[in-house]
Formats: C-alpha cells, sequence, structure tokens
C-alpha cells in the first residue's frame, strides 16, 4: 500500500510540473540551405539559399552574392539575385522539358574561401491530362472520415509504375499551406501503370480512392456553394518524394516528439548543405463545388 501511494504522489507531481523545459541540444556545423526546382511552366524558376539556424534559431540567414546557374545539355541558364536577399531567379522565362537532366551548380565565398555546391534531377513523364475531379465526403473502403471532404481525380497513369505524384489544392487559387510541403499529398499507382483511377476497374481492384482531405472544421480549408477548386498534380522524383515525407514526419519543436530521423538531400558535396533541386511536371484541373 505505501509503494502504491508514492507512485501516485509520484504521478501526481508530474502531473502538476507545468514548467517548460528546455533541452540543451549539441548544435552542428551550419550548412548551406538549398530550395530550388525546375518545372515544365512558362517562367522564371527560383532558386532560394540560406544557412541552416540551430535549434531554437529564429529565422535563417539568407545567402546572398552566390552565382547560380543550371545546365541543360549545351545550354546554361544564368541566375540572379532578386531585391529579396537569398531569393534567385533565371535571368529568362522558359519551360523544363521532359526527359531533360538538369545540373544546378552554386558557387559562393566564405571564411574558408569559394564553396560549390551542387545538385542533378531529371523531369520525369506526367499524366496526359486529369479528366475531372468530384468531390465528397473522404472515404476509402471502409474507412470514412467525418468532417472531411475527399478530392477525388480521374486521369490515366503514366506507363512507368515508380511514378510518384504531388497532390496541392487551391481554393479559389488559393494555394492551402502556402508554399509548405506539410500540406501537400503523395500519391503512386501502387504497382499499376496505364490504367485509370477511380475508373470502374480500379474501384473494383482499390476502392474508390481520394488523393487529398479538406478538414470542414478548419476555416482555411472550408468549401462554400462557388467556389473553385483546382488539383495541381505533380510527377515527381522518387528522392523528392521521401524528402517530403521526411519532413511531415520531422514537422515541429517538440525534441520528445515524432521520429527522429535525418532528412535526406541531393545537394553536394555530402554533409555540407541541406534541402533539394527537384524538375517536376504539372497538370491541372478545377471544378466549382
Amino acid at each position: 500500500m505505501k509503494k502504491a501511494l508514492i507512485i501516485l504522489l509520484t504521478i501526481i507531481g508530474l502531473a502538476a510540473c507545468t514548467e517548460k523545459m528546455r533541452i540543451d541540444t549539441q548544435d552542428g556545423a551550419q550548412l548551406v540551405g538549398v530550395s530550388a526546382s525546375i518545372t515544365d511552366e512558362y517562367k522564371k524558376h527560383e532558386v532560394i539559399l540560406s544557412r541552416t539556424e540551430p535549434f531554437y534559431g529564429g529565422q535563417p540567414d539568407m545567402i546572398s552574392d552566390a552565382i547560380v546557374y543550371v545546365i541543360d545539355g549545351a545550354d546554361t541558364i544564368w541566375y540572379e539575385e532578386s531585391e529579396k536577399p537569398g531569393y534567385y531567379y533565371s535571368q529568362n522565362e522558359f519551360a523544363g522539358e521532359t526527359h531533360h537532366q538538369y545540373f544546378l551548380s552554386i558557387y559562393l565565398t566564405d571564411e574558408d574561401g569559394e564553396q560549390h555546391y551542387y545538385a542533378q534531377s531529371t523531369m520525369n513523364e506526367n499524366v496526359d491530362h486529369i479528366d475531372s475531379i468530384y468531390i465528397k465526403q473522404w472515404a476509402f473502403n471502409a474507412l470514412v472520415l467525418d468532417d472531411y471532404l475527399g478530392v477525388y481525380p480521374r486521369f490515366r497513369l503514366t506507363d512507368n509504375p515508380q511514378t510518384y505524384y504531388m497532390a496541392r489544392l487551391r481554393i479559389n487559387n488559393e494555394l492551402i499551406g502556402g508554399d509548405t510541403l506539410t500540406e501537400c499529398e503523395l500519391f503512386e499507382g501502387m504497382g499499376f501503370a496505364g490504367i485509370e483511377v477511380n475508373d470502374p476497374l480500379w474501384i473494383s481492384l482499390l476502392g474508390e480512392t481520394p488523393i487529398y482531405a479538406l478538414n470542414q472544421r478548419d476555416s482555411l480549408e472550408v468549401l462554400h456553394t462557388g467556389d473553385t477548386v483546382t488539383l495541381d498534380l505533380w510527377s515527381i522524383p522518387g528522392e523528392y518524394a521521401l524528402y517530403i515525407s521526411k519532413i511531415a514526419a520531422n514537422t515541429g519543436t517538440n525534441p520528445m516528439m515524432g521520429t527522429p530521423s535525418n532528412v535526406n538531400t541531393n545537394i553536394g558535396p555530402e554533409g555540407k548543405a541541406v534541402g533539394f533541386f527537384h524538375a517536376s511536371s504539372l497538370r491541372q484541373c478545377s471544378v466549382i463545388y
């Protein structure tokens, strides 16, 4: 009885501890952070450069005065820094092309002299087009989510069963969650290729499949009659899909929660940089709710 009382008092004491804890984390070397992409949209493409911060750090230090360019076969695409420090844009508008391999190079100078960072990515095939999207209560086989609407697309998968897709959603042209990757959904063909998602054959084999969920308790995601809903469907490299998954798994500032793991990167040299450079193609479809 006395032992049980001690345990009970200990539990009560722990429950009463409301003071915030600050864990003394061991900071590693400051690395260069790179966020860069090439798409098949005709526009000026972007490269963002910064330096990593300690665990409890604030805004990252942006990197200015870097030399940035992308090589596409025999062509060199030069970038220039904008008025916003650390943000570089291609000097001319262009659209990336499927099956092209793009090589990113970044040169900058720090206290150790000139540094070179690099990455490469190939733009994969995307679906030809999205036939349609329909919206109804989120359900997948026997699983039903109350207060959520599901976005169900119809499109034919590519002939490559290893194609990865990233779905983003816009309501009245406002991207849900802004530019953060935590608001995207990943999708793959479950080993299938060249068949129509959510047609009768697909449904008979796998069930009617939503590609995105809208939380109807979240004011930013609630749909109203007359809203325009746009699905952005990207074909992305498998490494980038893994990167997005690990970003989502490591989101938050509580080191006691989640599964700790290192987020992968394709930026070299190894151990000197974080982030990702990817080439991706885009398909879109809109519907009035």
